[in-house]
């Protein structure tokens, strides 16, 4: 096989590996949100310690959460009918909120961390009182 043939089927197995493995690792929202709680617990315990690095790592982690599939999407959607962008809300307000804690984290600036967090905490309670028997019933039944 000429090198340039054989570059290029490298390069085409390469590709259709890559978009599969993206593919198949698409995570569950249940997967998010189990993240997003760990995002939670550091930035916790970076309050407790002063560690400012530590918050703001934990909070930009939250503010680049991957995006629920587009199949969830879609069950959550169905389930939610007209009070879907009062869910999609609460995802708005979490992310402003990390995005603020991890600018107030870099400034060392301990109360607005705190005011920042209780909104997003805020945010995330409020969201699961309200919708997260209803996604997890829809997310188990099948698309």
């Amino acid at each position: 096989m000429r090198p340039q043939k054989l570059l290029h089927t490298i390069g085409l197995v390469t590709f259709a590996m890559s978009s599969l493995a993206a593919t198949a690792a698409e995570p569950s929202l249940k997967e998010i949100m189990q993240d997003l709680r760990d995002n939670l617990v550091e930035i916790t315990d970076g309050l407790l310690v002063d560690d400012f690095d530590r918050v703001a790592q934990g909070a930009t982690n939250v503010a680049q959460h991957p995006h629920i599939s587009a199949a969830q999407g879609k069950q959550i959607a169905a389930a939610l009918g007209p009070e879907m962008p009062a869910f999609k809300q609460f995802d708005e307000q979490v992310h402003a909120s990390s995005l603020a804690i991890a600018s107030a984290a870099s400034d060392q600036d301990r109360n607005a961390v705190i005011v920042n967090y209780h909104r997003m905490v805020d945010g995330c309670l409020t969201c699961h009182a309200a919708f997260k028997a209803r996604v997890a019933t829809a997310l188990t039944k099948s698309p």
